[in-house]
């Protein structure tokens, strides 16, 4: 695909598959288990990205909270520019979207899983490509699964004694919208067990909303061991609603926890082209 686009342009890769199905396949060379960014695939308009559902990583995450919309059905519409000719694509392109993100509280919060995520497989997050509105920038990044056959994802595991909690948001689709550039992490809450508060507040400029996810993952802060995954979850942009909102968390696998974990956050956001308003 990287060659196609490279060598073509990805307005072309969107005319072919305007009109053609295109599934897209990881290396057949490599060894591991690991993952295809499946967003490169949507963003030229192809319809399937061939993943591997024993890893539950970043990108099967990010799989999940795209075809989370249109009810979780299987499938969800392309954006109406991804199904025209490039002339109309253009007229068609969304604005780009100044998005606002306020990670107020958590609630309930699982139980750490040590060693099934490794925070540091992850991409990193830049301290200089987020911009922190009410608090001190720290950095961050998400994980993979190291172990999916892990006990840990059988029996919940027993709670420590002292959680320190910590929130990573990621705003992923265009080039543009790269984890590099548009992610950002909370500050450490020493303590902070299964309530957590935060109060912090952070932007994003998503240049292609309409095929944007943004992701959330919690973690527990180590200082002489790797962090320890929490939970996580993702939505598409364009589904975000204006306000304060719950959003669930759920295991690496995909699945819920006992309870109800979630957390507490504030949406908004404004077109960069046009009168802003919130979504």
């Amino acid at each position: 695909l990287a060659q196609g686009a490279a060598a073509n342009g990805v307005a072309a890769l969107r005319a072919l598959t305007a009109s053609e199905l295109l599934r897209v396949y990881p290396s057949g060379k490599r060894v591991g288990s690991t993952n295809l960014d499946p967003l490169p695939t949507w963003r030229c308009g192809g319809q399937m990205a061939a993943l591997n559902y024993q890893a539950h990583d970043r990108a099967v995450w990010i799989n999940q909270g795209k075809f989370a919309a249109n009810g979780g059905c299987g499938w969800v519409l392309k954006p109406p520019r991804l199904l025209c000719g490039a002339s109309a694509a253009a007229a068609l392109a969304p604005a780009p979207l100044l998005l606002r993100v306020s990670v107020l509280s958590g609630h309930d919060l699982p139980p750490p899983e040590p060693g099934l995520i490794e925070r540091s497989l992850m991409r990193s997050t830049s301290r200089s490509s987020r911009r922190s509105l009410f608090a001190s920038e720290g950095s961050g990044g998400g994980g993979r699964p190291d172990s999916p056959g892990s006990p840990n994802r059988c029996k919940p595991p027993a709670r420590k004694s002292a959680v320190d909690p910590f929130v990573v948001i990621e705003v992923t689709g265009a080039a543009a919208d790269a984890a590099d550039k548009c992610s950002a992490r909370t500050q450490t809450v020493s303590g902070g067990g299964e309530n957590p508060e935060w109060g912090e507040t952070f932007e994003f400029e998503v240049a292609e909303p309409d095929v944007a996810v943004l992701l959330f993952t919690v973690w527990d802060e180590d200082v002489l061991s790797a962090d320890d995954f929490m939970g996580q979850y993702a939505l598409p942009v364009r589904c975000l609603r204006r306000g304060v909102r719950c959003v669930p968390l759920r295991r690496a696998d995909g699945t819920p926890h006992e309870g109800a974990p979630c957390l507490l956050v504030r949406v908004e956001s404004e077109s960069q082209k046009q009168e802003g308003k919130a979504i």
